[in-house]
C-alpha cells in the first residue's frame, strides 16, 4: 500500500512537468512562427516601398543611380526616351 501512495505524487509531478514543457515547446514554436511572419511582412513592405519610390523617381525623366554591392547602373524611364524621340522628330 505504501508503494502505491508514493507512486501517485511522483506520477503527478512527472505529468505536470511534461505538460509544462509541452506547453513551453508549443509557445516557443508559435513565437518563432510569428517572428518569421513579421520578418516576411517587413521584407515585402520594404520591397514594395522601394519599387514605388523607384517608379516615382522615374517620372522625373532623370537617370536614377542604382547600386547593389559593387554593381552600379543608371536607370531611366523608357517613356521619357520615346517622348524625347517624338519631340526631336517634330522639329
Amino acid at each position: 500500500m505504501k508503494n502505491v501512495i508514493k507512486k501517485a505524487p511522483v506520477l503527478k509531478i512527472v505529468l505536470i512537468v511534461w505538460i509544462a514543457f509541452a506547453s513551453l515547446y508549443v509557445i516557443y514554436g508559435e513565437y518563432n512562427r510569428l517572428k518569421v511572419f513579421v520578418a516576411q511582412r517587413a521584407y515585402t513592405q520594404g520591397v514594395t516601398d522601394s519599387v514605388i519610390q523607384l517608379m516615382q523617381q522615374s517620372q522625373t525623366c532623370q537617370p536614377i543611380p542604382v547600386t547593389a554591392g559593387e554593381a552600379k547602373v543608371n536607370l531611366i524611364n523608357v517613356d521619357c526616351l520615346t517622348a524625347g524621340e517624338n519631340s526631336e522628330g517634330a522639329e
